[in-house]
């Protein structure tokens, strides 16, 4: 059953939120945690990552929008849908979510029929 789940790479530095995205995702997709750009970079590479939820703070050197356009740049990834999953939640941070390259763009707090409908878009 594990083959047919979608894989889903949640980039997000709060411990909190990692174990909510986790409890959350985890009933439909194999989920895969990553705190900061490395690790972020690290899975996509050890893994087909269908979709990537960035949070767009994060506290260990590259924000969300750096690690975003480096995976727009690279062609082994740039096909992966990014949704923008952040507190930010102004037009302008909207507007540089998707100027980064990010495919969409949902702010917190988020209900779960909202971002599961936007992530179905994608994956």
């Amino acid at each position: 059953m594990s083959e047919n789940r979608k894989s889903i790479l949640v980039v997000e530095d709060d411990e909190q939120s990692q174990k909510y995205m986790r409890i959350l995702l985890s009933r439909e997709y194999e989920v895969h945690i990553a705190a900061a750009g490395q690790k972020a970079w690290d899975v996509l590479e050890e893994h087909s990552i269908d979709l990537v939820l960035m949070d767009l703070s994060l506290r260990d050197g590259e924000d969300g929008l750096q690690i975003t356009k480096r995976i727009r740049e690279d062609s082994r990834f740039r096909d992966i849908p990014i949704i923008a999953l952040t507190a930010h939640a102004f037009p302008e941070d909207r507007k540089r979510s998707l100027e980064a390259g990010c495919s969409d763009y949902v702010s917190k707090p988020f209900q779960w029929v909202h971002l599961k409908s936007v992530m179905e878009k994608f994956i």
